[in-house]
C-alpha cells in the first residue's frame, strides 16, 4: 500500500467528521423549525453513505474512491441544475477540495 500524503488523510478525517455531524443533524427533529421529510432523510443518508465510502476509498490510497468522489459532485451538481437543491458556494466548496485533493494524488493510488 501507498503511504497516504498529509492532504489525503486531512480530508478524509474532516470529511469523516462532517458525515458524522450531518448524520446527527438529521437525526433529530429538535434540531429544525420544520425537520426534514423522510426522503429528505433518505437522501442526505445515502449521500452521506456514498461520500463515507468515497473517503474510505481515498482513505485506504484507491483510485476508485476520487472516482467515486468525482461521481457524487456530479450528482450533486446535476441535482441543482434541476432545480432540487439550492446552490451554495459552502455546500460545493467541500467536495471541491475533496476531489482537487483526490486528483492531486491519484496517480499515486492504486
Amino acid at each position: 500500500m501507498t503511504q497516504r500524503p498529509l492532504p489525503v488523510a486531512i480530508v478524509c478525517a474532516l470529511g469523516a467528521l462532517f458525515a458524522v455531524v450531518t448524520a446527527v443533524l438529521f437525526a433529530v427533529d429538535a434540531l429544525w423549525a420544520v425537520p426534514p421529510t423522510g426522503s429528505q432523510r433518505a437522501l442526505v443518508y445515502g449521500a452521506l453513505a456514498g461520500t463515507v465510502v468515497a473517503l474510505y476509498g481515498m482513505w485506504t490510497m484507491r483510485r476508485w474512491g476520487v472516482a467515486l468522489v468525482a461521481v457524487l459532485f456530479a450528482a450533486r451538481i446535476a441535482y441543482g441544475l434541476l432545480g432540487r437543491a439550492p446552490w451554495s458556494l459552502a455546500a460545493l466548496a467541500g467536495p471541491t477540495v475533496i476531489l482537487l485533493v483526490g486528483l492531486v494524488y491519484v496517480r499515486r493510488m492504486s
